[in-house]
Order: C-alpha cells, then sequence, then structure tokens
C-alpha cells in the first residue's frame, strides 16, 4: 500500500509535468553544454513561461536540420517517405506524447516528410506547452 505522501508527491510532479520538464532541460544542457548551466536552466524556464503566454518560440532542442536529419535517417533510400510505424516510434522516441496516429499518407503506409516535420513540431510544441513554471 501506498504512502497517502508520496502519492500526492506523484500527483503533483504529475499534474505540473516537473520530470518532464526535468528531462528536457537535462537534454538542452548535454547538446549545448553550457559554460553557465544555472543560468542556463534559469533562461530556459523564463523562455517556456514567456512561451506559454504568448503561445509561440517554445524552447526546442530540435529545429528543422534536426528534424530533416532524423527523417534522412528513417529515408535512406531518399524515397520521400516512412512508414507508420517509423513515423509513430520517431515521435514517440523525440517525447511527443499527443500527435496524430493516422496522419495524411497513413492509409497507404506513406508519410511524407512535411507530415512528418509537421506532426513533430506540434508535437515537441505541445509537449513544452504543458510544462508549468
Amino acid at each position: 500500500m501506498s504512502n497517502p505522501r508520496e502519492k500526492e508527491a506523484t500527483n503533483y510532479l504529475d499534474q505540473h509535468k516537473i520530470l518532464e520538464l526535468f528531462d528536457h532541460i537535462t537534454s538542452e544542457l548535454i547538446f549545448h553544454r553550457p559554460d553557465n548551466p544555472k543560468a542556463f536552466m534559469l533562461d530556459y524556464i523564463a523562455k517556456t513561461k514567456e512561451a506559454r503566454t504568448t503561445q509561440m518560440d517554445y524552447p526546442c532542442l530540435f529545429d528543422n536540420s534536426n528534424i530533416e536529419s532524423v527523417f534522412g535517417m528513417l529515408d535512406p533510400t531518399k524515397k520521400g517517405f516512412i512508414s507508420l510505424e517509423q513515423y509513430t516510434q520517431a515521435l514517440q522516441t523525440l517525447g511527443c506524447k499527443d500527435f496524430d496516429e493516422r496522419p495524411p499518407g497513413s492509409g497507404q503506409d506513406r508519410i511524407t516528410q512535411d507530415t512528418f516535420t509537421r506532426e513533430i513540431k506540434q508535437g515537441l510544441k505541445k509537449s513544452s506547452a504543458a510544462f508549468r513554471p
């Protein structure tokens, strides 16, 4: 049986998505390796808070070139599309939890780069927007 205070703490962490926020900040720290990590984290939280207010420019580790690279790894023969399974696994791996599970092209098992890019951007934005700094 779970301790009530432990359950309360877990609910708090879940409600405010604290662990997800720490995951994102840790990824950003590892990627950028700033000289002043504390200032970097404070800036990241401030940008996340501002973006939440303006609904724009959420801090994100992935830019267009990173997304293109991921698609390129999934489509090494340059067919111009990937499978629905590749699409789903890539979005889940990148931390997107709320995304279109049946995007355009899924019926033919052919997800284009445009669809992939749009869904990744929306998924990452939703993921960042969920934080409550």
